[in-house]
């Protein structure tokens, strides 16, 4: 009697366990589903802090941009989804939070995927801050130069549905509207939060910036930057393979306290990003 009744009691304890952890486990996949807003099939949005959001396009490939609410009425946006259309969704998502906030965008390049979206916030009047190199590029078509470079890749890697390769060759852009000089740089002050574009040299393009959150200490390094999932340094076709990991270095040492390093495409991580960009790009050029 006495086995039965301990084996009973071992039962109950193992059924209450049981129990805790599909709770514990419920909970967490219910908190994962908050974390993570779909805006359509190829478009998500996740907070990864409060009030810090990165936007994930997949047109075809997976873009990151940023949208952090410094307040109650200042949100900073960093480079776009690829076109008009997921920008659009993504600002009507951040009026939808709050109807009355300003909105400032940062392009950090020229490429479709910091940019792809101005034409939509210009005809918003959201002011869209980038370099005058960055207009330039725009400007005398290089972006489309670049743009048909990609679309030929899109045919080999037979990823692209039509719409995609539809849109690669006939999408127009718009450079941004408050310019800068990239060499020096920007600093904004946006409410308590101090936001700093950053050129440290030619990197994955010759216009690429990043940014940086000082407070938040949170850096948007865009394309300058590969996710740890990353082998090799994805399209180099406006790269300067030389100076690409000095740059990543001067980053690194002037923003090594960073929290959260955003890639332009892959996922999120800290500081690690940067040294596994630098060894990517060095074991790189040794070999190619």
């Amino acid at each position: 009697m006495k086995d039965n009744k301990n084996v009973a009691q071992n039962l109950n304890g193992l059924c209450r366990i049981f129990f805790i952890f599909i709770v514990i486990f419920t909970n967490f996949a219910v908190l994962a589903s908050e974390n993570q807003i779909q805006l359509s099939e190829d478009l998500v949005i996740k907070e990864v802090k409060k009030g810090v959001y990165i936007v994930t396009h997949f047109f075809p490939w997976q873009g990151n941009s940023l949208v952090v609410l410094l307040s109650e009425n200042e949100v900073v946006f960093v480079d776009t989804p690829y076109n008009n259309e997921a920008t659009r969704r993504v600002v009507e998502w951040m009026r939808s939070k709050n109807g009355g906030a300003n909105i400032i965008e940062i392009n950090t390049g020229f490429h479709n995927d910091n940019l792809g979206g101005n034409e939509y916030l210009l005809s918003q009047n959201i002011p869209v801050y980038g370099s005058e190199l960055t207009a330039k590029l725009i400007e005398n078509g290089r972006i489309y130069e670049t743009m048909a470079a990609a679309s030929e890749l899109l045919k080999k890697s037979g990823k692209a549905s039509q719409e995609c390769l539809e849109a690669y060759k006939t999408q127009k852009f718009e450079a941004p509207n408050r310019l800068f000089d990239i060499k020096e740089g920007l600093k904004l002050n946006v409410g308590e939060e101090i936001v700093e574009v950053y050129f440290p040299g030619e990197s994955h393009s010759t216009d690429n910036l990043v940014v940086y959150f000082h407070n938040k200490k949170i850096l948007f390094g865009g394309c300058m930057v590969k996710s740890l999932e990353s082998k090799k340094p994805g399209y180099t076709g406006d790269a300067n393979m030389e100076e690409w990991p000095k740059s990543v270095e001067k980053v690194l040492k002037r923003y090594k306290d960073a929290r959260i390093v955003v890639p332009g495409h892959g996922n999120w991580g800290d500081t690690k990003l940067l040294r596994h960009t630098i060894d990517l790009l060095v074991n790189y050029n040794t070999t190619n």
